[in-house]
């Protein structure tokens, strides 16, 4: 229903004069803005209105319901992520160096939006995933077109000899965007660019190594050298409650945690967690100083929950690739259990508390540096065993293995199959292992 509303909305548009056309566009953009800062559960038509100086009339002329807003904000979205990719200099996306720009005007764009307030894709992705049906497959479709339009540039590279036959242009379109929505969640909550860098140097690399001319094999390091800051999170824990106590507060975090991932964290309320763990409102007020401070014992426990349930490779002592294969077994064959149900359990909340306050974005940081620090402890005991090249820079694998989980966890829960999922950590993998030390077989190295 709410689709059909859409696409009568989106008819109607042709019709309007230019200035209307203008003035649906302002609508939009301030719907847009509206949604990034207040997420899903506090946008209304009366905040877009207020925010933009606009009658109720005037909404209710361009947009039937708060609905079709919403369906509208996310379509435009895709339009502006396709026209980038269209943009007169990336030429098509026909050859390397164009590719070599794509990424480097992916910076450029985030030093300009900022990390906050700006309605990217993965931002609408991370705020809407989990409100409804249509907007969930709006969602997907508009993947789906971004997917093909890649898909179609990778074919092309591979008729022009470019890339050579063992290239699959639909798995190289997944392993993009899987990248890049997974730097930009990352980089987001970092509000520093190199995660995105990372990124962009991983999808780039990555398709080099399909490359017909051998020289275009050769790996190129990211430009990004600023220093890192790392976060730390003011999170102190539970307060010395009795054992009885904290059983209780742990048990609460647990079920909200749980509702949290299959709801929304911005849907999920207080009542709902009371309900649900059959607790009284003075119990809640006793362990949590509201909601906010309930979400960032979720936000510490969700952190534990990504590191507990997968080890990072090399830190199992196995050899080298039969690990990292392992590794990206673990999380496929838990597709169905987990990621089809609510994406990551780190990285949907993430997704959703983008615009929270800088102390809990801290939280946030902190859990990925954590998460980084572990790959990097991994990767650290395969070069020590020799399994990988002494010179490779763990750092930006460690951040390549990330951002292509998170990334492919987001895709595999919006568009409902495996394959991001699968493809994004098989290129990761492919990416790590393509540092291996020569005297265990190494392909290329740094």
């Amino acid at each position: 229903m709410a689709q059909s509303v859409a696409r009568r909305d989106a008819v109607e548009e042709l019709t309007y004069t230019p200035k209307g056309r203008a003035t649906r566009e302002h609508v939009l953009q301030i719907a847009a803005r509206v949604l990034s800062t207040e997420g899903i559960s506090g946008f209304s038509l009366d905040k877009v209105r207020r925010a933009g100086s606009f009658s109720g009339s005037q909404l209710t002329h361009y947009f039937s319901d708060r609905q079709a807003l919403i369906l509208a904000v996310v379509e435009k979205q895709i339009e502006t992520v396709l026209e980038f990719h269209r943009q007169p200099a990336l030429s098509g996306l026909q050859t390397f160096d164009d590719w070599e720009r794509w990424a480097g005007l992916n910076l450029s764009y985030l030093r300009h939006i900022g990390y906050r307030g700006a309605p990217t894709y993965h931002t609408l992705a991370g705020q809407l995933a989990k409100s409804d049906g249509p907007t969930c497959r709006t969602l997907a479709a508009g993947y789906q077109r971004w997917i093909a339009l890649l898909e179609n540039a990778f074919h092309e590279m591979r008729i022009t000899g470019i890339l050579t036959s063992a290239a699959d242009p639909q798995q190289l379109a997944l392993v993009a965007i899987a990248g890049h929505q997974g730097g930009g969640t990352v980089a987001f909550a970092q509000r520093q660019q190199w995660p995105l860098s990372d990124a962009c140097r991983f999808v780039v690399n990555h398709m080099r190594a399909f490359a017909a001319d051998p020289d275009e094999r050769r790996v190129r390091l990211p430009v990004d050298g600023r220093r890192r800051r790392r976060h730390h999170s003011t999170y102190s824990g539970p307060p010395p409650f009795t054992r009885k106590g904290l059983d209780t507060r742990a048990r609460i975090v647990s079920g909200a945690a749980d509702l949290m991932f299959e709801h929304g964290a911005n849907r999920t309320s207080l009542e709902d967690i009371r309900k649900a763990r059959g607790v009284s409102g003075s119990q809640l007020s006793h362990y949590f100083d509201g909601k906010r401070d309930l979400t960032r014992a979720v936000v510490a426990l969700r952190a534990r929950d990504v590191l507990e349930f997968q080890p990072p490779p090399g830190l199992g002592g196995v050899a080298g690739r039969a690990e990292l294969q392992r590794w990206v077994d673990a999380y496929v064959a838990d597709v169905d259990a987990r990621y089809s149900r609510g994406g990551c359990v780190y990285g949907s909340l993430v997704g959703e508390l983008l615009e929270a306050d800088d102390e809990l974005l801290d939280d946030l940081a902190s859990g990925y540096d954590n998460w980084l620090r572990a790959l990097h402890r991994g990767l650290s005991a395969m070069r020590r065993r020799g399994e990988l090249d002494q010179h490779a820079d763990l750092r930006h694998l460690a951040t390549t293995m990330l951002v292509a989980h998170q990334g492919g966890a987001m895709l595999t829960y919006v568009i409902g199959t495996a394959e991001p999922l699968r493809v994004a950590l098989g290129a990761a993998v492919d990416y790590v292992a393509s540092f291996s030390s020569p005297r265990v077989g190494g392909t290329r190295s740094p």
